[in-house]
């Protein structure tokens, strides 16, 4: 079969641009410095030094806030250009894209050719994959879609006999920025999945269930039992009652559908952190850190994260942003959040210890007769005997001087086991598709998702969620997205976000989210980063196959509904 991969209904929330200006720092050495607006302390260095030969000392990035991304990191060349000119002008310059002028270069197009060999049970034997992405402007950087090839989605099932050959090629779009698609060709084994239930009239999830492999290797004859644990909720929750494609119709006329897909749940924790927690006289605890301030709250994770580990209460855990500062929350969405907190966990566990010795000290106890909670440390024999945790570093003060217990931690969470592709799994994931499809009009509705997903530990529920939402925001740009090219030429024409085609909140369907945890992730409590793993812009395109029996080659609009019904 064919499919290609859509480039997933998504873009930045806010315009690509910089204000940029050169001045004395009052505070630092002498010498211009570059503050520039616009781009978040956490990202821009690699590119602004070497162009503007300035120092980390010289550089202010002094936007906090960066709003939701999809892995798209690059900067673009309004953000960059503005210190040039700002320096030959003398003055503050400004330069914002338009939608017209603006692209989203994270996810590239690409055009699958899979061959697939299966048994009369639902056993894949067999996998050929072979690919073209595109790979946007041309680049010195290598195409990240053959590193990507190694990750194939197959490698979760016991099919051994697999072949993958990836091609890229340069074209007018967006450079490429080296990230994650949705991740990888997963879709491919989706469809595949479906297809295979098709031919032999099986429920889709049992052809998944008789393909996974089990958690040590693909040998494994086990079902990894987070997989199960999602399946289980996620029937549940959807009422599931898979019917072969093209049979059931909704009491108003409408077809119905239904689709599934499975995934493991990833994380890389490439980069290491350097995490710092300080108790103050005033019985605050302070986490300095960087930002950026974005909408997967994982500062506010970390926070939490804190909290627990220093017998704190929440509010008196203070985040205290300073683009300064050494410490950043994230580093690849949620994967981020769980590798910075596990740094951030090491430095609280460092810090709690520094405090109950010095507190052992003043009250000629040992350390381990002590414990703290809710802010408070108190005498584990005697628990009304308490103090606040600031007292005794008050005790030290002198004058003026600020005092504090402070630890610092330098390192990354433990290998996990997505480095291994796919061959070793432990937490998973199960995304659930229901669509109606009106056989007189075309139209499409997604009337429900269903997302049962094991993240190992939720450190902040909202977050979890809303990564979920995210990801089934961009997984319904399967139904809609379309590049328009010259016919003559070949030529992309659709390459911005002015004539992208989007859907809004208001095209979306109810979206039911549920949590697994059982704490195998690599990351703090057990937790694992989720946000990429979880797009599948084909998920609803099989719903659609499944409710008019024919495949449709995205976007699925109601031309190509009514064509497929024979009545275009």
């Amino acid at each position: 079969f064919d499919w290609f991969h859509s480039r997933t209904a998504s873009h930045i929330p806010n315009p690509n641009g910089s204000v940029a200006w050169w001045a004395q720092d009052p505070w630092g050495s002498e010498g211009p410095t570059l503050y520039i607006e616009g781009i978040s302390p956490t990202w821009g260095a690699f590119s602004l030094r070497p162009m503007y030969n300035v120092n980390f000392d010289k550089l202010r990035r002094l936007t906090l806030s960066q709003g939701g991304k999809y892995c798209d990191w690059i900067i673009r060349r309004s953000q960059l250009i503005t210190p040039l000119l700002a320096r030959r002008t003398g003055r503050p310059v400004r330069c914002v894209n338009e939608r017209r002028n603006d692209y989203y270069p994270a996810n590239p197009q690409r055009y699958c050719h899979v061959k697939i060999g299966f048994k009369n049970d639902g056993l894949i034997v067999a996998v050929e994959e072979t690919t073209i992405a595109d790979q946007g402007a041309p680049d010195d950087t290598p195409a990240f879609g053959n590193f990507e090839a190694t990750f194939s989605p197959f490698n979760t099932t016991r099919c051994v006999n697999q072949k993958s050959t990836f091609q890229s090629v340069y074209t007018n779009s967006g450079r490429n920025t080296l990230s994650q698609t949705s991740p990888f060709n997963w879709d491919a084994m989706t469809i595949a999945e479906q297809i295979v239930a098709e031919k032999l009239d099986m429920d889709v999830i049992d052809v998944a269930l008789k393909n996974v492999h089990g958690p040590s290797s693909q040998k494994d004859p086990g079902i990894p039992p987070s997989l199960l644990m999602c399946i289980e909720k996620g029937k549940k929750a959807m009422n599931w009652k898979w019917h072969p494609a093209g049979t059931k119709k909704l009491p108003d006329g409408r077809l119905h559908g239904l689709s599934f897909r499975y995934a493991m749940s990833p994380r890389h924790a490439f980069q290491p952190y350097t995490a710092t927690v300080t108790v103050q006289g005033d019985n605050k605890v302070y986490v300095p850190l960087k930002g950026p301030w974005c909408g997967t709250y994982s500062a506010d994770a970390c926070a939490l994260v804190v909290a627990e580990e220093m017998g704190a209460k929440v509010e008196d855990v203070i985040l205290l942003y300073d683009e300064k500062a050494i410490f950043t929350p994230v580093g690849g969405g949620s994967d981020g959040t769980t590798a910075s907190a596990w740094v951030m966990k090491e430095a609280a566990v460092a810090c709690k210890k520094k405090l109950l010795e010095h507190a052992a000290w003043k009250l000629k106890v040992k350390p381990e007769d002590l414990d703290t909670k809710d802010s408070m440390i108190y005498l584990k024999s005697n628990p009304s005997q308490c103090y606040p945790l600031g007292k005794f570093i008050a005790e030290e003060g002198f004058g003026d001087h600020d005092l504090d217990i402070t630890a610092t931690y330098f390192g990354r969470p433990p290998a996990t086991t997505w480095n291994q592709r796919g061959h070793v799994l432990d937490v998973m994931n199960t995304s659930f598709c229901e669509v109606a499809v009106d056989p007189e009009t075309g139209g499409v509705e997604v009337t429900k998702y269903v997302v049962v997903c094991d993240p190992g530990k939720v450190l902040r529920m909202t977050s979890f969620e809303g990564q979920l939402h995210q990801a089934m925001f961009l997984s319904q740009g399967g139904l809609s997205e379309e590049f328009i090219y010259d016919k003559a030429t070949g030529v992309k024409l659709s390459t911005n976000m002015f004539e992208y085609k989007k859907p809004t909140i208001l095209d979306l369907g109810p979206i039911e989210t549920y949590a697994v945890e059982t704490r195998s992730g690599n990351a703090c409590y057990g937790a694992s980063g989720i946000s990429h793993c979880m797009a599948a812009p084909l998920l609803p395109v099989c719903a659609v196959a499944n409710a008019i029996g024919h495949w449709i080659v995205p976007p699925v609009t109601p031309d190509k509904v009514l064509k497929a019904l024979g009545k275009g």
